[in-house]
């Protein structure tokens, strides 16, 4: 199995797209993980330079946010035929939200299966706090009524809203874990999605509790024999990073602390 390191742009979207991928490049990722325009020619102008640069791509759709449910669903039906055009390595997909019913947020993800089986693209669904994965607990009903679910494991998410270390819901991330096809490694804690640095030692025992789910996951994707699985390192910008008080500067440097998540994911992974 191949484990492909993939750079969000998030965060990132400041630079030109010649310049972020030159540097996404150089520091040793296979590819990144981006949303593409409706306009084709720019997602066209995209598609030419990561050919250009020999990257691979994770898409991603988060863009659909409509409150009625039909305009929800015909967005995100628009959206994931626009990524799935671009045959990236699979799609990332922020899917439904929270507050719909269970059977309205059901019926979005049978829409991505079928897309997924008609196009042959994989479509994985973020663990993301306002979607219909929004909580551990909460997912695992959909986990058990949909067992060809396919996820992108983010358990920063379900630790701020559980406000715990998920300690107490061990079937949840179990059978989480054996649905993870594209993982998000970001290192959150009960008290926010992402902590200031997770290389300080204050937030050791977090570091080890999520680099023991990353090593799970990989473990699960070497036992059902995979050809790949994805990971993002994604300590993302402000507001989920913080600025130091009063100013606009960033009390961490999110491309510093994505190197040091990728680089102790690649050690764990050698050894």
């Amino acid at each position: 199995m191949e484990l492909k390191l993939i750079y969000p742009r998030w965060g990132s979207s400041h630079l030109e797209w010649p310049v972020f991928l030159q540097k996404v490049k150089d520091n040793g990722y296979h590819g990144v993980e981006i949303d593409l325009p409706l306009d084709k020619d720019e997602k066209t102008k995209i598609l030419n330079l990561l050919k250009d640069f020999d990257l691979d791509f994770v898409a991603q759709h988060w863009e659909t946010k409509s409150l009625i449910f039909q305009e929800h669903k015909e967005g995100l039906k628009r959206h994931l035929y626009n990524l799935v055009e671009a045959n990236p390595l699979l799609i990332n997909s922020h899917t439904g939200m929270d507050f719909f019913s269970f059977k309205q947020n059901l019926e979005l993800l049978v829409l991505a299966q079928e897309i997924e089986k008609e196009t042959n693209v994989m479509i994985t669904h973020e663990t993301h706090r306002s979607r219909f994965s929004f909580a551990a607990h909460v997912c695992l009903g959909y986990l058990k009524e949909f067992p060809d679910l396919k996820l992108t494991s983010d358990f920063s998410h379900w630790c701020c809203v559980a406000e715990s270390m998920l300690e107490n819901q061990e079937e949840a991330v179990s059978k989480a874990i054996e649905h993870t096809f594209h993982v998000h490694a970001r290192v959150g804690s009960a008290q926010s999605p992402q902590v200031i640095d997770p290389r300080d030692p204050t937030y050791e025992a977090e570091l080890l509790q999520f680099k023991v789910w990353w090593t799970k996951m990989v473990q699960n994707s070497l036992k059902n024999k995979r050809t790949f699985l994805t990971v993002t390192p994604e300590y993302g910008p402000f507001p989920y990073s913080q600025f130091m008080p009063h100013t606009q500067n960033p009390i961490a440097s999110q491309w510093e602390i994505n190197q040091f998540i990728k680089n102790e994911i690649v050690t764990d992974w050698k050894n």
